[in-house]
């Protein structure tokens, strides 16, 4: 885990109103608001006179650059704190630790996913959306980390790629804790078992059913207008 320095200049904090954060719109967590965001947040590392925020800035520059150059990469790779300040999130969910919700908050969300492990089933519950259906969780080696807690999703992607397991496609995909998401897999014949790297598969067709949902929730409601909680343990 890659650790985000201890001292933090206002400069770092990367303030919601300059990095064009309007409070909950889904389309300023997507990726496609995120180099306006990354442009105002390294426009806001300006040089100071204290040393220590000098080099803060410097390190958050460095950041922003890397996630301009390869916005997947930088997703997949850095920590999720660190993706919340480039890409602009409000210091209230970072403080709070930006991912996990308390179970209260994410029962009283529009859209509520459950992702039981054992059973190796997703079920939604929505205005929208109600069903269970099949997923891969993470095999072994690889569990899906989570497990009796409940997130907010952090931001929707429909067409990303895996920089960390060879370019894989990941349509559709709901991040909501680091780099583990929902999203479609390729492998449909695996789902019932465990199979990923991690990630909540889901077929295809249930991906383009929950995603659209989820954007709803979250650009009429913000981010803890939807929430993912896991349960269970893996089958063996």
């Amino acid at each position: 885990m890659k650790l985000i320095p201890a001292v933090f200049g206002t400069a770092l904090l990367c303030a919601a109103a300059a990095c064009g954060y309007a409070g909950g719109s889904f389309d300023e967590l997507s990726r496609t608001a995120g180099p306006k965001n990354l442009e105002a947040a390294e426009s806001l590392a300006v040089p100071s006179l204290n040393s220590v925020e000098a080099s803060v800035d410097t390190w958050l520059i460095d950041k922003v650059r890397e996630a301009k150059a390869n916005p997947d990469k930088f997703i997949d790779e850095e920590d999720s704190d660190v993706v919340g300040l480039v890409f602009g999130l409000p210091d209230s969910i970072q403080s709070s630790g930006r991912f996990p919700v308390p179970l209260d908050i994410a029962q009283k969300a529009a859209v509520r996913i459950t992702v039981d492990l054992a059973r190796q089933r997703l079920t939604v519950v929505s205005a929208d959306l109600n069903g269970t259906f099949p997923i891969s969780s993470g095999a072994a080696g690889h569990r899906t980390p989570g497990r009796g807690n409940c997130y907010a999703p952090d931001f929707l992607d429909a067409s990303h790629r895996s920089s960390l397991y060879g370019n894989a496609p990941m349509p559709n995909a709901v991040f909501f804790n680091g780099n583990i998401a929902i999203h479609a897999t390729e492998h449909e014949d695996l789902l019932g078992q465990p199979a990923s790297h991690g990630c909540v598969r889901v077929s295809l067709a249930t991906s383009k059913l929950i995603f659209p949902v989820v954007k709803k929730a979250l650009a009429q409601g913000g981010k803890t207008n939807a929430s993912v909680c896991l349960e269970g343990y893996p089958p063996k």
